[in-house]
């Protein structure tokens, strides 16, 4: 699955002997490996934070979802997603989509929180409704349901529940999120802004901004490499790399010119907050399907 867009320029770390990745400024134009490497990273320090926040509340307030199994599956994160990649042929903004359903769901439904118990059914939703929603072509849910261990009905209904309480919200952008929460907190549907009350829209209508969220995944990946891009910064160790923006990026850093970023806190509310950002700058997500790299 390596591509060879991604940047060849590697160091290795002589005190720790860690090869050092200088990965594109752009997720569409990064490997499919490096990106599940990294989601992984992602999703095991999620997991790892909110496993050690539950164990502090009481059975009772532990609430079990559809995407809870029985027992935690034998096969780890890393490896789940490159099977979910390799036998599905996910394309790269499927792959970042699954992160963003994170932040999508767990506003529209509290009660979800990504666990051991619950990440694997989620990443085969979230890449099933993704690769639909955002791909020009894609397989069958019978398909997806055998590369990802499940029987096709109950994929069914994990799919029909995750689009329902996203109120069908499938594509990336920067205000999904912020419906959502309006929607759960006045339990209706929010079709034009007299239904906000004194909640302003504006500032995230298509109208007022013709390039509205198309570069929210950017942003996730751009971040995602700030956080646990190190190998040391998360428990997964599956890859022994370390992943780093390209240098000019850092250097702007440096001298305070921002990269907009995500929120994407690792606390137990296991939230990725968004910011928003009117002149962001418009990356594609609907590119034709390629043969996995």
């Amino acid at each position: 699955m390596e591509n060879p867009a991604r940047e060849h320029s590697k160091d290795i770390n002589e005190d720790q002997g860690i090869p050092k990745v200088i990965l594109p400024s752009e997720f569409k134009n990064c490997s499919r490996t490096d990106l599940v490497v990294l989601i992984s990273r992602m999703l095991v320090s999620l997991i790892a934070i909110n496993e050690n926040s539950a164990t502090m509340k009481p059975d009772d307030q532990i609430t079990l979802t559809r995407y809870h199994s029985k027992i935690p599956p034998n096969i780890s994160i890393f490896n789940y997603f490159i099977r979910l990649t390799k036998f599905s042929s996910l394309e790269h903004c499927v792959l970042m989509t699954s992160l963003y359903y994170i932040d999508l769901l767990q506003t529209a439904y509290p009660d979800f929180a990504l666990n051991s118990l619950t990440a694997h059914r989620f990443l085969l939703t979230a890449t099933t409704v993704a690769a639909k929603g955002l791909c020009d072509s894609f397989s069958t849910n019978a398909h997806y349901a055998k590369v990802g261990g499940v029987r096709c009905h109950e994929l069914n209904i994990l799919e029909n529940d995750f689009l329902k309480r996203v109120n069908y919200r499938i594509i990336p952008r920067d205000h999904n999120i912020t419906l959502c929460s309006i929607e759960r907190k006045q339990k209706k549907f929010v079709i034009d802004k007299n239904a906000l009350g004194s909640f302003d829209l504006d500032s995230y209508s298509y109208g007022n901004r013709a390039k509205s969220g198309y570069n929210v995944l950017d942003k996730y990946y751009q971040r995602i490499v700030q956080l646990v891009g190190s190998f040391d910064a998360s428990p997964d160790k599956s890859r022994k790399i370390d992943y780093v923006l390209p240098s000019n990026i850092d250097k702007d850093n440096e001298n305070g010119s921002q990269i907009p970023q995500q929120k994407v806190a690792l606390s137990h509310n296991n939230h990725y907050s968004q910011k928003r950002n009117s002149e962001a700058k418009e990356a594609s997500i609907y590119h034709k399907r390629s043969k996995p790299d």
